[in-house]
């Protein structure tokens, strides 16, 4: 069978190349409307995702694209050359038609729309199910602990930023500590288990009522995190003897007298390691001698650890005598 129009053999009175030519062989909406929030700059496909321009545009396309029944695929391409925002896109389309291989192109105008998403305005009305609360016992929560928390949050955060109630509402610093407004429960749940992994510490966990929905009671849930009392590098006095602190998360310590492992727990905090002073070896036989750290004078301390002149060491005062941390120790 020949075309009826270039006279080239053909399956059918048509050759696929002249109905092509004369043809659409794929369709689509004259202009592709993306909905794109202004607050976070998610994409709504489907649902909002962390979604580029280029992204969300070529799969909007795929989504709408209607191809001719009879056309075998071989590809689909969306154009990226000079893909900007609210400009024209272009698709090309390549298959097999009647045994053999067509194209065709098509440009599409794209205008984008904004619309604030469920997750940014949830977060902007203040919404959240769970409070984070940090505290220390018996002790301030120092400013490092603060920095460290922080990473931490944004960091459960950030790994599920898709989550509509993946967001921090609202953080309140408190002489105490600080509370962290978490928009969804299970992320409260989260961040306070990680903090208690990476600082040490326990967790209490609170629910109150906050009202019902869909005839169903719903709660708000309070995790108060409540870190150890001791810091890596305090001094803690368990039955008589005293520790350098070495691992809070473990409650675990080392002996100044003779540096064997100590566990912790119920020991008693008595020095902070803000007061505690590096000083130097100046002698060393039965008792050790160093320079007291702020007269400069030398000054006896006992240990049963062999250190010799020249040595670094950490000493503070406690009960009117000097005591002496080897470097290596502390660290």
């Amino acid at each position: 069978m020949k075309c009826a129009i270039c006279g080239r053999e053909s399956q059918k009175s048509i050759c696929p190349k002249c109905y092509v030519e004369r043809n659409e062989i794929m369709w689509m909406d004259s202009t592709i409307y993306l909905t794109q929030c202004p607050r976070c700059g998610f994409f709504k496909i489907g649902r909002w995702r962390d979604a580029s321009y280029e992204e969300a545009l070529e799969e909007k396309i795929r989504a709408s694209l209607r191809i001719h029944p009879e056309i075998k695929v071989i590809n689909v391409e969306v154009i990226k050359d000079g893909f900007k925002v609210s400009r024209p896109a272009t698709v090309n389309i390549s298959g097999i038609l009647w045994g053999e291989r067509v194209e065709q192109s098509k440009t599409f105008a794209v205008k984008v729309l904004k619309e604030l998403c469920v997750k940014c305005s949830r977060e902007a009305g203040g919404y959240y199910e769970s409070i984070v609360q940090i505290r220390a016992e018996g002790r301030s929560v120092e400013e490092e602990e603060l920095k460290a928390v922080k990473e931490i949050a944004e960091t459960v955060i950030f790994r599920e930023k898709e989550n509509e109630r993946a967001f921090i509402s609202k953080v309140v610093e408190r002489k105490e500590g600080i509370d962290y407004y978490v928009g969804d429960r299970n992320l409260g749940r989260k961040i306070s288990r990680k903090i208690v992994e990476e600082l040490g510490g326990i967790i209490t966990e609170s629910r109150k009522l906050s009202g019902r929905r869909d005839g169903r009671d719903v709660y708000r849930f309070t995790y108060s995190v409540r870190l150890p009392s001791y810091r890596k590098g305090d001094i803690v006095e368990k039955d008589g003897k005293l520790a350098v602190v070495t691992n809070p998360k473990l409650d675990k310590g080392v002996s100044i007298e003779t540096g064997e492992s100590v566990d912790l727990r119920k020991g008693r905090v008595v020095v902070r390691r803000k007061d505690i002073a590096m000083s130097v070896v100046v002698d060393a036989d039965s008792v050790v001698e160093v320079l007291h750290p702020v007269t400069q004078k030398v000054v006896t301390a006992r240990t049963q650890l062999r250190l010799k002149p020249g040595d670094e060491v950490y000493v503070f005062e406690y009960l009117g005598r000097i005591h002496v941390i080897p470097k290596e120790l502390e660290t």
